[in-house]
């Protein structure tokens, strides 16, 4: 069985980077632009966490479809120009989803976690959005639900299934259109 927990921050309760500004210097985003960089580091992030199931089917073209998608937007977590974290978002009319967010299985436990959560907050919010959220479950990292309800996320609500719902690749998906 995987619980999912659903949860939210406001605009309003989200306050810049005020905990750790000189850590989120750290870390810079940059825009992933390549479908093979993108693929390999969903893949290098999510692994222990099961994400590749998600995606498992998608080519290189799905991967460089997805990217063009302009609801979407990939970006790395980066520190001394090197990739330390994945952060995928979805806009969502006022609202940001954070589809997939995890650093590199060498940069945890050494926390960098909590200022990656800052700078992915920062970047949604960058967008306008009146509200970001997530759902994490059982698969992801023991400390997740921890760190984000630390930081101000609210819970709205959860779920429990017993299997893991594939995402379609982009290129069948817009077969269906």
């Amino acid at each position: 069985m995987i619980k999912t927990t659903y949860l939210k921050i406001e605009k309003d309760k989200f306050f810049a980077p005020v905990r750790f500004p000189e850590q989120t210097k750290l870390l810079t985003t940059v825009p992933a632009v390549n479908p093979g960089a993108c693929a390999s580091l969903y893949k290098e992030v999510g692994r222990k966490h099961y994400w590749d199931i998600y995606r498992m089917a998608w080519t290189s073209k799905d991967w460089d479809i997805y990217l063009k998608d302009s609801r979407i937007d990939i970006t790395f977590l980066c520190n001394d120009n090197r990739a330390v974290g994945y952060l995928e978002l979805k806009k969502h009319d006022t609202n940001i989803e954070i589809v997939n967010f995890g650093l590199k299985p060498d940069c945890i436990g050494k926390g960098l976690g909590k200022i990656a959560l800052e700078k992915a907050l920062s970047h949604g919010f960058s967008f306008g959005a009146n509200e970001i959220w997530l759902h994490t479950c059982t698969l992801d990292h023991p400390a997740a639900l921890k760190v984000y309800y630390a930081r101000g996320f609210e819970f709205t609500k959860e779920t429990v299934d017993n299997f893991i719902p594939l995402d379609p690749s982009p290129a069948s998906a817009m077969l269906l259109t």
